[in-house]
């Protein structure tokens, strides 16, 4: 068969699957950029065994959650949009395709190897932080999905090779025979089933990731890809001695990676297999494997700390350095410049997150919204320097009396806004009060021989009887009571909950 006629019977799906009805319907819905939870959770719950697992996973060790989630919905919210549906895809995808029956492969053999890159794929992506895991994740355990298809395709195509071929044996078997590996004809399948190309694009660079450039998403996905795909065959090779050290090698070169950072890597590999090997009812390792693999994991380390000490203490100093300058940089883009409390973009997300959490589990949520009295004749009598300075004191002075879990961040101007999880109105109310006397306490502008500020704070709460249908409409709540303690003289706090009905409506 010419490789043309085997791309047209791929295309046409031949003898192979198509997606199985769950899988079609969360594909579709992952196409759709205005997905919304309900609808998720309605597909994913027409299946009875993929909610089950959905559900296992968000309280697994994956996601670590102090708090486990008792229904679907909780776990959607935890596990967020995009990984319930690349998670239900992969379970979906995979129980159809482990129905087929390879006549040219070891069939057992490549299922562990899939779902051990995969568990893998997983773990670089986690220690690179290139974040969407899940999305590593499927993309790893689909990669060798064209050997199936061939397999299929033209009958006994892999059984010239020996039985103990390995993953490098049967790329170039298939560039030999066809002039493509495997890879191209799974992202030709893969595409057929209409998946997003954030899946496709890493399997189709598997075998030469760099074909990206290593600071794009593509490179740093299909990077991880391989390096799963890599540690699979390694931890299932006879010479794994030799494999492990290459292994290392290879993680340095696409991943910047350190032989410590390598070592914590096969940790944490370890530490999901059985995770993995429960969702998906198989064994992957046997727990000599996985003792060899982590020995000589540590035994690798051993031996360059050994032979190059100085070395290691420079790159860990480096490590550490650089690691501290990206925490500060991350910590940075996430501070009002002029105040360094949150700023804007980082108070919406993390108030988002916190009302999600709200309406989920019950919980109450209050926000106080502070604004500066006559902020605007500090700046007319001293000047706008002054004035940045006085903004800077008051936002020192408002987080020095505000809880540990509380998060405070600049809304705009003279404006601040105080976040306060799982507070109701009584606490959140007294915290306000608070945040007024360190106001009024603080030495403001001391060069000018001080400066007198107050400010008016609106509070609002949602509760389980008192619900919101958004951060927004929560938001201008707190807004309205803000506007009610300034008409009431300033220098105040308003509670919501305590505005005549026909105040709550006021805009200003």
């Amino acid at each position: 068969m010419l490789p043309q006629d085997l791309e047209q019977r791929l295309k046409a799906q031949v003898d192979f699957p198509s997606p199985p009805q769950v899988a079609t319907e969360i594909i579709s819905l992952a196409r759709d950029p205005d997905i919304e939870m309900a609808k998720v959770a309605t597909a994913v719950g027409r299946d009875p065994a993929l909610t089950a697992k959905i559900l296992r996973i968000a309280n697994s060790a994956f996601y670590a959650q102090r708090r486990p989630s008792q229904n679907l919905r909780q776990a959607l919210v935890i596990i967020g949009l995009n990984a319930a549906l690349t998670l239900a895809l992969s379970f979906s995808l995979v129980s159809s395709m482990r129905a087929l029956k390879a006549t040219g492969i070891d069939f057992s053999r490549f299922w562990r190897r899939a779902l051990l890159a995969a568990t893998a794929a997983r773990a670089f992506s986690e220690a690179a932080k290139t974040g969407h895991a899940e999305d590593i994740f499927l993309s790893a355990m689909l990669q060798d999905m064209g050997v199936l298809a061939l397999d299929r395709a033209a009958r006994d195509f892999y059984a010239q090779l020996p039985p103990n071929s390995t993953h490098a044996d049967w790329v170039a078997y298939e560039i030999a025979k066809l002039g493509k590996d495997h890879s191209f004809y799974t992202a030709l399948m893969l595409r057929a089933w209409n998946l997003p190309e954030r899946l496709c694009k890493p399997v189709e660079a598997s075998h030469s990731p760099q074909m990206f450039a290593a600071t794009s998403e593509e490179g740093q996905f299909a990077r991880c890809v391989a390096l799963g795909s890599d540690l699979a065959e390694a931890v299932l090779s006879p010479d794994r001695a030799s494999s492990v050290p290459a292994l290392a090698q290879r993680a340095h070169r696409l991943l910047s990676m350190s032989h410590e950072h390598f070592n914590e890597v096969v940790a944490r590999i370890l530490a999901l297999i059985p995770e993995t090997e429960a969702l998906y009812e198989t064994s992957i390792l046997q727990a000599d494997d996985a003792e060899n693999l982590l020995a000589e994991a540590r035994e690798l380390l051993a031996v360059r700390n050994l032979h190059a000490l100085q070395e290691v203490t420079n790159l860990q100093a480096t490590t550490t350095a650089l690691q501290t300058r990206t925490e500060e940089a991350e910590d940075s883009s996430r501070r009002d410049p002029l105040t360094g409390v949150l700023n804007r973009p980082w108070l919406d997300r993390m108030l988002d997150r916190e009302f999600t959490q709200a309406v989920v589990f019950g919980r109450d949520l209050s926000v106080a919204h502070i604004d500066i009295d006559r902020f605007k004749l500090v700046n007319e009598k001293y000047g706008t320097p002054v004035g940045d300075k006085v903004l800077h004191s008051c936002a020192q002075a408002i987080q020095a009396v505000v809880r540990g879990s509380d998060f405070v961040a600049r809304f705009g101007g003279e404006e601040f806004l105080v976040v306060l999880p799982s507070t109701d109105r009584t606490i959140a109310q007294q915290v306000a009060q608070r945040i007024l006397a360190s106001l009024a306490g603080a030495d403001h502008g001391a060069e000018e021989g001080g400066i007198h500020i107050t400010a008016s704070i609106g509070v609002a709460t949602y509760t389980t009887k008192q619900r919101f249908p958004s951060t927004l409409a929560l938001l201008e709540a707190a807004d309205h009571a803000l506007y009610a303690a300034k008409l009431c003289g300033r220098n105040r706090v308003e509670l919501h909950d305590d505005l005549p009905t026909s105040r709550r409506s006021v805009v200003k």
